[in-house]
């Protein structure tokens, strides 16, 4: 690495801050890991986790740093401060051009030479000015996040943080259109044939807004299924509406596409529906084409047919959904879900599309034809009502009748009022004696609304969440009182739903009749409404989805939702390759529809033979500015920042037992700086007469040893060679066990490797050697494999004393390598996709590498970050917990801490058929807790 100038404006400030980040990093691992006094070991760990966030964030905000940016000469400054080396410019920031300039030069340099040079590098004999210096760069990140806000998450402190998105504003026009098709359906409807005709719409954002013919027009197309015999024809309506007021949010504009051609025919006025639909019983792969203009209904050419739903199979319902198949709802397919009803509620309001007692038995789902399964498509089902009747209802709508018992219940004296018609927990009784009016929501549609998101978030229906809280209503519920009922069911459950969760948030906005109302409480007209349920409830619901998932775009969530297999956990849809699009690039099935062209991690070693399982990239070394590595960076720090809450401040001195963890894989590269921090105790090679040399060939095991102490800052480790390219035979993995288990008094054993079978020579060995390590109380960790579904749990991970480990992106979805879970186990697994972990200098190209550092993915690069979460439980306890720390070491009781951290809610489910662990400051999270209920948590946990 070149010297970086910080004489060139505000680029060279940013390559300096850069630099001088990843040299004070690298300089305070070398000093930590011979550190001795205690205090100034734990700064330095603080000073690599601020090194880390500083490089992270101005790497991700570069091209927003003008050269005066107070942001930047405020990172510069705390840098320069703490650099203690003599330097003889007189440049602002000639330490840190000196540093780098210096430290580069001794990266070939031996272990004992680079820390000689280490040594005077930083200010460690000013305690004080230490301690002021991290409280500064906890500042500087606080400042940063608040400031360019990226996901919502303060990686420093879990606070949440809402997100500053720019994002286009719907069309307002979408609700006048449906309004009027739905006048124009009606008036084709007055016949004799049938009883009723029914529609079924097609519930979408309706994002894109589209100029069908003429710059002074535009159009909404909605998608349907049509009926009058209970035979759902489908059906393609453009609405023709002159420009309207739209919603204008954050003074945003939104440009629009190019005019469609017009048309070369004459539409024809439709004069009967049932005529039409009976045309198009003979017309097979064919949809209706409609029109409306000027408030009629104009027949167009038909079209191919393109959602070929299967009629011999009814549709599911979303309550038919909630009752029978609760798994299959993911944390995706609720929020996706969840923002498709709030956009439904703000375009039907008010229309006859969307009744006052609609609920989620009336959103529907079909299996198509062809490939039988139902993509996230709802549908919201309607009767198509005579002109008259549609006439009598806006009527009734504009003037709401009450009965004799409702007038007098608004004009009795308020010290009459029942107490029992109030809930002292959802209302003021205050409130209501003053405006007795307010105990009735002023927009029924949205009290359902709330209903069906908790129904989401909670995956189960509203009857039974009420009765699981013994509470109950009768069946025809009272319009006054229902939102203190559905209030009710909310608060009995706000301890499942976390506060900083926007479901909460949005819930509480629809039942509040408050936040429906203009600031001299009266009811918002339309458009104003509009716009209220825009801000309060779908853009919340919109920035909870991308922050969860920020390669979904809500513009392209209509087109994409639908690729998803509803009933199969949201799973992409297979579809020819060319079919299959997003973001307009080609994208193959086994990406998935949200892939955002993310690489292939797992090109799978040959099953059949008993190598590491570990997977190589297609495409080798992959550029840092990948999406899903920055993930697993976020990913870290968030694991990380636990670190700095629960056990920093709580160990004054090192600890007297430190949680101990033997690593049996290829060797160790402990040359490596990110290697010499002091940790690695002992070290035995099994596969050679030379028991001294672990030196690591391969890389495997100075990948996984790197990350272990990342993730087990505090612990000890125990290095035993038993790979060179494959493992030794199993009697000398038994062997080694043994020597961890009686000599090293290990607590934890990792083993980042696996045979395909148990029927080799010697393998009773290695199980008689896993049997005596359990009944010492060793926890032991093994991948699971890579081989997909092609092949099983691999050996010794599918021995019952020995903890499975699978492997999961950032966000806890499956890896596509990794074993399918079994029905009657826990299937532990966290992040083990595009993990960054030291590699062995001897294997790398300083020039190109000059961190000396691999991205990798694979069950053994899960293993390693599981064993260091659970050596954070065991060190956790020991500071916390002391009394119960010991019941740890066993297998069940471990186990049981780890699910109850997968465990978001009482109402979870595995994801994927996975628990999956990861450590973070969610509220969500058991470490996003209060202390108190962590230790209570885990005390009951422990209790023998």
């Amino acid at each position: 690495m070149a010297p970086i100038l910080a004489s060139g404006g505000g680029c060279g400030r940013v390559d300096l801050v850069l630099a001088t980040s990843k040299s004070i990093l690298q300089i305070a691992k070398v000093l930590s890991g011979r550190q001795t006094e205690r205090e100034v070991k734990k700064l330095l760990r603080h000073f690599i986790v601020h090194c880390m966030l500083v490089f992270d964030q101005v790497q991700r905000i570069r091209t927003l740093l003008a050269p005066e940016n107070e942001l930047l000469l405020r990172a510069l400054g705390l840098f320069e401060s703490l650099i203690a080396l003599d330097v003889t410019s007189n440049h602002p920031y000639g330490r840190q051009e000196g540093l780098n300039e210096r430290w580069d030069a001794m990266r070939t340099q031996n272990t004992d030479a680079k820390f000689a040079f280490a040594s005077h590098c930083l200010a460690l004999d000013q305690i004080s000015t230490l301690h002021d210096l991290d409280e500064s760069f906890h500042a500087w990140e606080d400042d940063v996040i608040a400031k360019y806000p990226e996901d919502g998450l303060d990686c420093s402190l879990g606070d949440y943080i809402p997100p500053k998105e720019k994002r286009p504003e719907p069309s307002y026009a979408v609700h006048t259109a449906a309004r009027s098709m739905f006048k124009a359906l009606a008036r084709t409807t007055s016949c004799q044939c049938c009883t009723k005709h029914d529609a079924r719409l097609c519930l979408r954002t309706y994002r894109t807004l589209e100029i069908y013919q003429g710059d002074d027009d535009e159009t909404n197309d909605f998608e349907m299924l049509l009926s009058s015999h209970h035979d759902w024809q489908e059906t393609h309506v453009h609405t023709i509406r002159k420009r309207v007021v739209r919603i204008t949010v954050d003074n945003e504009t939104q440009s629009l596409p190019p005019p469609k051609k017009q048309l070369d025919y004459q539409p024809m006025p439709v004069k009967s529906l049932c005529d039409q639909l009976r045309k198009m019983q003979q017309m097979a792969l064919k949809r209706l084409e409609f029109k409306v203009e000027n408030g009629r209904l104009l027949k167009l050419r038909s079209e191919k047919s393109k959602f070929h739903i299967d009629k011999s199979q009814a549709p599911m319902s979303l309550q038919q959904f909630l009752r029978e198949s609760p798994r299959s709802l993911t944390e995706k397919t609720k929020r996706i879900l969840a923002i498709l009803l709030s956009y439904a509620v703000l375009h039907l309001h008010d229309t006859p599309w969307l009744q006052p007692s609609w609920n989620s038995s009336d959103i529907f789902f079909f299996q198509t034809l062809s490939s039988k399964n139902i993509p996230l498509r709802p549908f919201i089902q309607t009767q198509l009502m005579a002109v008259q009747d549609l006439n009598d209802q806006g009527q009734d709508e504009q003037k709401p009748q009450c009965n004799a018992d409702d007038v007098e219940f608004l004009e009795r004296d308020p010290d009459d009022m029942d107490p029992d018609d109030l809930d002292p927990d959802v209302l003021d009784p205050d409130e209501i004696f003053t405006d007795p009016d307010n105990i009735e929501h002023p927009f029924p549609t949205l009290v359902t609304l709330a209903i069906v998101l908790m129904e989401l978030y909670l995956a189960a229906p509203f009857d039974i969440l009420a009765k699981n809280r013994d509470l109950y209503f009768p069946d025809n519920v009272d319009s006054r009182t229902r939102s203190l009922d559905v209030a009710s069911v909310f608060n009995e459950y706000k301890r499942e739903i976390p506060q900083n969760s926007q479901f909460y948030y949005v819930i509480e906005n629809c039942l509040d009749p408050r936040t429906w109302e203009d600031d001299d409480g009266r009811n918002l007209d339309d458009q104003a409404l509009s716009v209220r349920i825009y801000e309060q409830v779908v853009r919340p619901l919109e920035d909870e989805l991308c922050n969860a998932f920020d390669f979904i775009k809500i513009e392209e969530l209509d087109a994409n939702a639908e690729k998803l297999d509803f009933r199969s956990w949201g799973q992409p849809i297979y579809q020819h390759k060319e079919e299959t699009s997003f973001r307009g690039t080609p994208v193959s099935l086994a990406e998935g529809v949200f892939s955002n062209q993310r690489h292939d991690w797992t090109n799978i070693n040959d099953p059949a033979s008993s190598h590491f399982p570990i997977p190589n990239f297609v495409s080798g070394r992959h550029s840092s500015t990948d999406s899903i590595m920055k993930d697993y960076l976020q990913w870290r720090l968030k694991h990380q920042a636990v670190l700095r809450k629960f056990i920093d401040p709580f160990l004054k001195q090192p600890p007297e037992n430190p949680t101990k963890i033997a690593v049996l894989d290829s060797g160790v590269d402990d040359a490596h700086m990110s290697l010499d921090t002091g940790q690695i105790r002992l070290k035995r090679n099994w596969t050679t007469a030379k028991k001294k040399d672990v030196a690591d060939n391969v890389g495997h095991g100075t990948f996984t040893a790197s990350l272990l102490i990342d993730y087990a800052p505090g612990s000890e480790l125990f290095i035993a060679k038993i790979a060179e390219g494959i493992p030794s035979p199993p009697e000398v993995v038994a062997e080694a066990i043994r020597t961890a288990v009686d000599e090293w008094k290990v607590d934890i054993i990792s083993m980042s490797f696996g045979y395909p079978t148990n029927q080799m020579e010697g393998y009773d060995q290695l199980e008689d050697a896993i049997l005596y390590a359990h009944s010492k109380g060793v926890l032991l960790f093994a991948a699971a494999s890579n081989s997909g579904a092609n092949l099983d749990r691999a050996y010794p991970a599918r021995n019952p004393h020995v903890i499975c480990v699978h492997s999961t992106d950032s966000n806890g979805n499956r890896s596509k390598f990794s074993p399918t879970p079994l029905a009657q186990d826990s299937n532990l697994a966290t992040i083990g996709e595009a993990v960054e972990s030291a590699w062995p200098t001897k294997l790398c190209n300083i020039k190109t590498n000059s961190r000396c550092v691999q991205w990798k993915s694979g069950t053994s690069f899960a293993t390693p970050i599981l064993v260091g979460i659970a050596a954070f439980i065991l060190q956790y306890a020991r500071i916390h917990l002391p009394d119960k720390a010991y019941v740890l070491n066993r297998q069940e009781k471990m186990k049981s801490v780890l699910l109850k951290i997968s465990d978001k809610t009482q109402q979870s489910i595995a994801r994927d058929g996975y628990s999956y662990i990861a450590l973070n400051l969610f509220a969500d999270n058991l470490f996003g807790k209060s202390k108190v209920f962590i230790d209570e948590t885990i005390g009951e946990l422990l209790k023998r």
